[in-house]
């Protein structure tokens, strides 16, 4: 009897092409990669928001979040990716401080759910990472790396039907920069 298919509800910021392709090559990351069930160039990214986590039905939190993104997006980011951490069930590319732009942007569309009524749960803001593979390793801990860094500026929404490794784009955004100080 086959197991039915579960989606839930992301927004992602995915890696530009050319970031993607460096940490293919890079020699700070592929050592921690041989042996791991690799996530696609095409499907790594960081996730922002988990929007399954609102209480919401699935089609109200589609349509709000691509009014929120439509009519008041967060603002573009930085973000930099400065360690390697590998464990038992993954290898990440992580920041030794906090994506302060990163975490403005979950801020900023958490709050923007809650202002139209749609209460996020605990889970729906994920502290941001990419997760580069799946699987056990011999090497576990967190390990410094050269900074892998890019500007954030589109956020992606997703249905991601788990256990078939896909992910239905549903809405893609150009974030705005942030406005430039006068001085």
């Amino acid at each position: 009897m086959a197991m039915p298919v579960e989606s839930r509800l992301y927004l992602f910021a995915r890696l530009p092409d050319d970031v993607g392709a460096h940490l293919d090559i890079s020699n700070d990351v592929e050592p921690a990669l041989p042996g791991l069930n690799l996530v696609s160039a095409a499907r790594r990214h960081i996730t922002i928001a988990r929007l399954s986590e609102i209480d919401a039905p699935e089609d109200h939190a589609i349509a709000l979040t691509r009014w929120i993104m439509a009519t008041m997006p967060p603002l573009a980011f930085h973000v930099v990716f400065d360690e390697v951490v590998v464990s038992a069930r993954s290898t990440l590319l992580k920041a030794s401080r906090p994506l302060v732009g990163a975490l403005e942007c979950q801020a900023h569309v958490l709050d923007m759910l809650r202002h139209y009524g749609s209460a996020p749960g605990s889970g729906a803001a994920p502290v941001p990472h990419v997760t580069l593979g799946y699987g056990a390793r011999d090497a576990r801990g967190a390990r410094p790396i050269d900074g892998i860094s890019w500007l954030v500026d589109e956020l992606v929404l997703v249905r991601s039907w788990h256990g078939r490794t896909w992910h239905e784009e549903l809405g893609r955004w150009h974030l705005p920069a942030k406005p430039r100080a006068v001085a």
